[in-house]
């Protein structure tokens, strides 16, 4: 057996409290947020139906998205990349800065190699 290797990183959680922001606003924010991470950036998409509305970014590390409930001030963050030389807490971190929600939860995931 080789030795263990940080294959990914992943950083989830709620937010809540906060004021709804566009779509648009939200996959520039997530853009920022790779930059500031050292992600490398492939795609940005942005949806809207009824209820619910966000953004993705796809990045060549893997993935920022945002997921929002229009009208209750609740979303979902979830940030993961691959590889040791990106930083999914510091993009999460970043997001949450600018959102400035009421509350929020932070989860931390290790996806190592063994």
């Amino acid at each position: 057996m080789g030795e263990d290797r940080i294959v990914g990183k992943h950083v989830f959680g709620e937010i809540y409290g906060f004021r709804e922001y566009s779509p648009e606003y939200l996959r520039d924010l997530l853009l920022e947020a790779a930059k500031v991470a050292n992600m490398h950036v492939v795609e940005a998409v942005t949806y809207e139906k009824s209820t619910v509305y966000g953004a993705v970014v796809l990045v060549e590390e893997s993935h920022l998205s945002i997921h929002v409930y229009r009208g209750l001030s609740y979303g979902f963050l979830d940030i993961y990349t691959c590889g040791e030389k990106s930083n999914p807490e510091l993009a999460y971190d970043y997001v949450v800065e600018k959102l400035k929600p009421s509350h929020f939860t932070k989860n931390y995931a290790d996806r190592s190699s063994s």
